[in-house]
Parts: structure tokens; sequence; C-alpha cells
């Protein structure tokens, strides 16, 4: 019995302790209120200095790099033919391929035609920033993780199709 009044009485010290502990970290640990917020945006410190320097080094507009998203359409489609038609046409055909000679344009998952496509290809994934390129009779659908108008990079997929007037056509006979 003396053992089990003992046990409560430290427990219940304990407990007093590890509360009146909590309430004091509780206390302490409020946030600022707005005039301590007013005070540090009055401050000149290191994140006013950083953000001035960034703003005032930073081009005016940031113009969409049309360079950029067709270096990468480019380097894609140049990819895309050597894999799939390594003769040497083809080969001679990728080194005349520049921004001049190819047509490209950004597709969208609203659109019926890219719905259609993606479901006869369901290996490919829907993308925010998807593009079509053609050059000549080849065709790449290309998929970027990022916006390729930002940074240099690689497709994340690429599908190239074959269009008319190819070797791979099938031509149905008249009945």
């Amino acid at each position: 019995m003396e053992l089990l009044r003992k046990l409560l009485s430290t427990t219940f010290v304990i407990f007093l302790a590890i509360n009146s502990i909590q309430s004091q970290d509780s206390t302490s640990t409020k946030p600022g209120t707005d005039g301590d917020l007013e005070n540090h945006d009055a401050k000149e410190g290191k994140d006013k200095e950083l953000y001035e320097y960034y703003y005032k080094t930073r081009p005016a507009n940031f113009p969409v790099s049309k360079a950029k998203l067709e270096y990468n359409l480019i380097k894609t489609l140049k990819k895309e033919i050597l894999s799939r038609d390594y003769s040497k046409e083809s080969v001679e055909a990728t080194k005349k391929i520049d921004a001049t000679n190819i047509q490209y344009e950004r597709v969208y998952r609203e659109s019926r035609w890219v719905r259609g496509f993606m479901n006869e290809n369901t290996h490919l994934n829907y993308s925010e920033f998807m593009y079509i390129a053609k050059h000549d009779k080849y065709m790449v659908f290309m998929t970027f993780d990022t916006n390729p108008e930002s940074y240099l990079q690689p497709a994340r997929q690429a599908q190239i199709v074959f269009s008319g007037k190819d070797k791979f056509e099938i031509v149905i006979p008249k009945p």
C-alpha cells in the first residue's frame, strides 16, 4: 500500500513537471504580432538585398525563347528520324533540318485529334507540354516534362509517324 502511494505521488509530480514545461514552451513559441512582421519588413536585411538584386539584373520581360523551343524540337525530330530510318538519304536529310524547314505546333489534351491519337498509342502519356513537329514526310509527336521554351532538354516521349508519299504507306486497291 505504501509502495502504491509513493508510486502515485511520484507519477503526479512528474505529470505536473511535464505540464508546466509544456505550458512554458507554448507561451514562448507564440507567433509574432503584426508589429514584429512590420519591423522585419522595414529592416534592411539580406532578403531585401537579394530581391532587389534579382529584379535589377533580370531581363525586362523574359520573352518567349523561340530558339530554345526550336532547338529542342529539331533535336528530338532528328533523333527519331535516325532511330527509325537509318538510310543514307535520311542521314543526309537530317543534316539539312533547321528552323526554316520544319513546321511545329503545340497540341493540347482537349483536342479530339490528340485524344484519338493517344487512344491508338496507349504507351504514350498526356503531358502539359505536347508538340508535333513535321519535316518532309516525317511527323513526330513529343512530350516534355517542363516548358521547352525555357530549358534545353530531351523529350520525355516521342513517337514518329510517317506521313503520306512514303514507302510505309498502305495502299488499298480500288474495288
